[in-house]
C-alpha cells in the first residue's frame, strides 16, 4: 500500500517478484510477520485518513492477512470516502478470501463502489514495502501502473442472480 500526499499524483504498490532484502526508501517502514504487517497497514490507513490521500493502490494475492475487515478499518476507510475525489484500486488474484474472510469489507465495497476499482491479476510472487517519501511513492507507483496494465477487471460490487 503506497501514501501519496493529496497535492502528489497517483500513487502505487510495488511488485518485486523474489527480492527477498527489498528494503524501504529512507522514508519508509519495514516489517515482518503477519502481525506487523497488519498493525503497519494499519498506521498506512491512519495517515492516509489524516493526510486526505486521494488515491489508495493495494495490491496482493488475496488479502488474506490484512485487516481489511476490521470494524476499525471499515471506519477509517468510511472517513477516507466521504472526502472528494477519492479512488481505492485493489489488485489480486483471487477474490474469494475476501468475501469469505472480510464480510464487512464486502458490504463496505457495495455501498462505495464508486471509489473502489478491484482488478485481477496473475503473477508468481509479490513482495512490498509501505513508504511515504517521494522515492518510494515513484518507485511504487510504476510498479503498481506495471501490474494494473496486465490485470483485468474483478470482484464486482455486487452480481445478479437469476
Amino acid at each position: 500500500m503506497t501514501i501519496e500526499d493529496a497535492a502528489q499524483p497517483p500513487g502505487a504498490m510495488d511488485d518485486h517478484a523474489g527480492l527477498p532484502d527489498a528494503k524501504p526508501a529512507a522514508g519508509g517502514h519495514a516489517f515482518e510477520g503477519a502481525p506487523e504487517f497488519a498493525q503497519a497497514l494499519r498506521d498506512a490507513m491512519a495517515h492516509a485518513v489524516e493526510r486526505g490521500t486521494r488515491r489508495l493502490c493495494w495490491c496482493d494475492e488475496d488479502f488474506a492477512s490484512w485487516p481489511v475487515g476490521e470494524a476499525a478499518w471499515v471506519d477509517q476507510l468510511t472517513r477516507w470516502a466521504h472526502l472528494p475525489g477519492r479512488e481505492l484500486v485493489m489488485i489480486a488474484r483471487d477474490w474469494a478470501v475476501v468475501e469469505r474472510r472480510h464480510p464487512r469489507f464486502v458490504q463496505w465495497r457495495r455501498d462505495w463502489a464508486h471509489v473502489v476499482q478491484c482488478l485481477v491479476f496473475d503473477a508468481e510472487h509479490l513482495r512490498g514495502r509501505i513508504g511515504f517519501d517521494r522515492v518510494d511513492r515513484q518507485r511504487a507507483r510504476e510498479d503498481f501502473d506495471a501490474i494494473s496494465q496486465r490485470a483485468g477487471p474483478g470482484f464486482a460490487a455486487a452480481t445478479l442472480g437469476l
